[in-house]
């Protein structure tokens, strides 16, 4: 089968997002997106002070981080969450910055979703990979995590199928692991909603 082009690349959260808001803001969201393909990228400076954190910088460097945004609120929410993270996952022990990225192809290849997890943590019995939300709108529940953990198992399933996928919500704390029998068609629905409107945009 020929790969299409592809018409839209976002990523697994953008992809989180698209799936959980009502179809007339959906066209609104997609059509923005197409005039304006890179997107600003709401979690780089909390996926940076984690890693930071996991890297042993000092509490100073990782406020430096934390308050890199011009935006006040945007500076509020990174410090909310980093706490959240830090609180969950601050004292564990073997917990790791993931260097992999992936990228799962829907419809023949016009939709790409890149993955790229914040962290890995290691038990004795798991190898479990993170991906963080950390929006308070629309709250992630378990349908609208499943949707992660989906893209995120498809996104490295030929590299490393073995590991745990997971979605870390730092806004409430909760992890979630687990996919559904209706996430993989969910997905495929809403991707070619996604892609029914950049088409006609």
């Amino acid at each position: 089968m020929l790969t299409k082009k592809a018409l839209l690349t976002i990523n697994v959260n953008t992809f989180i997002r698209y799936y959980s808001i009502d179809p007339s803001k959906l066209v609104g969201e997609v059509s923005r997106r197409m005039q304006q393909p890179g997107g600003y990228d709401y979690y780089r400076l909390l996926s940076d002070a984690i890693k930071a954190k996991i890297e042993n910088a000092s509490d100073d460097e990782i406020q430096l981080i934390l308050s890199g945004s011009s935006n006040p609120s945007e500076v509020s929410y990174n410090r909310s969450a980093y706490e959240v993270f830090v609180s969950k996952f601050g004292k564990k022990k073997n917990i790791s910055i993931f260097e992999k990225k992936g990228q799962v192809k829907l419809l023949d290849g016009e939709l790409v979703i890149v993955a790229s997890p914040a962290f890995s943590h290691q038990t004795a019995n798991e190898f479990s990979v993170y991906n963080i939300w950390a929006a308070q709108n629309p709250p992630l529940d378990r349908a609208r995590a499943a949707v992660g953990v989906y893209l995120l198992q498809q996104a490295f399933k030929k590299s490393v199928p073995n590991y745990q996928y997971k979605v870390f919500d730092a806004v409430t704390g909760k992890t979630y692991g687990a996919v559904n029998n209706a996430t993989a068609q969910a997905v495929g629905q809403v991707a070619k909603t996604i892609i029914d409107i950049a088409k006609s945009c």
